[in-house]
This record gives structure tokens, C-alpha cells and sequence, in this order.
């Protein structure tokens, strides 16, 4: 694990501590993987699909106050709310 990667884990961690959400180290890099879309694009739509988020994932979005994406949105509602 690189330095940076390990502050930030650890600075996740201290923010979970204070929300009182029960964690692993284990489970947060599993969340995390876990926290990925796909862009698909249609005719007529270019989509973005997030993949299920277990409770850990969505409790670590809330605890650093990122809106839980819908599971479909358009791509540009998608890009502008996440900044992608």
C-alpha cells in the first residue's frame, strides 16, 4: 500500500469512527472496489449504471457526504453531480 492511499484510508476510518459505523479494513477495501459503474450508450441515451453498493458503501458515501448515485441516470446528470 502506497503512503497516500494509507492516509486515506486511515482518514476514512476516523471519520467512520465518529459516525459510528463498524468497519474493517477488509471491508472498506471491498466497499470501495465495489463502488463502479458502466457507461452504456443507445441510439437515443447515453446511460451510466452504478453497481450494487453494499451497506458499508453507502454508509461511506454518506459519512464524506456524496449523494448515493440512482442505480440508471443519464451520463450528463451523472458527470456534472461526480464530477467524472
Amino acid at each position: 500500500m502506497s503512503f497516500i492511499s494509507y492516509i486515506i484510508q486511515r482518514t476514512l476510518e476516523l471519520e467512520l469512527e465518529k459516525n459510528n459505523v463498524e468497519y474493517s479494513h477488509e471491508k472498506i477495501r471491498e466497499a470501495i472496489k465495489n463502488m463502479e459503474y458502466i457507461e452504456f450508450k443507445t441510439q437515443k441515451q447515453h446511460l451510466v449504471a452504478r453497481m450494487n453498493l453494499n451497506k458499508l458503501g453507502q454508509r461511506i458515501l454518506n459519512t464524506l457526504n456524496i449523494p448515493v448515485p440512482k442505480i440508471i441516470s443519464p451520463y450528463t446528470e451523472f458527470k456534472e453531480k461526480y464530477k467524472i
